[in-house]
């Protein structure tokens, strides 16, 4: 899997995107990075999944999700938005969101781009 991930200047939103074959093993090297990105608020994140296939179970994503959980910063983000085209890509970010739930971040899984864009951008 290739991952890049760039912040906007104006809004500290993060835009990870990602291609190839995502496996357990990548979705953790990915978010790990994410958290060690300079310049990263924290606030927002989209991870763009348009070019990727997801190769994992959902018992995969459960073990995804306990990670982030278990990993993630003591101030998770605020907003974390999937964009996803697979219809099998879909279905396992809403199982994700599912084990996932932390009260203190809103999760959304998205198939238009600029739609998770402009929702990662609002509130917060």
């Amino acid at each position: 899997m290739a991952l890049s991930i760039k912040i906007e200047a104006e809004t500290g939103v993060a835009i990870a995107t990602c291609s190839g074959i995502l496996r357990t093993s990548d979705a953790k090297k990915g978010a790990t990075a994410l958290w060690k990105t300079p310049g990263w608020p924290g606030r927002s994140v989209v991870w763009d999944f348009r070019e990727a296939q997801f190769d994992m179970s959902s018992s995969d994503t459960q073990n995804i999700a306990h990670f982030i959980l278990t990993n993630q910063p003591a101030k998770p983000p605020l907003k974390v938005a999937f964009v996803v085209q697979r219809d099998f890509d879909f279905g396992m970010a809403r199982v994700f969101e599912a084990h996932r739930h932390d009260p203190h971040t809103e999760f959304q899984v998205f198939r238009d781009y600029q739609e998770a864009i402009c929702w990662a951008r609002s509130g917060g």
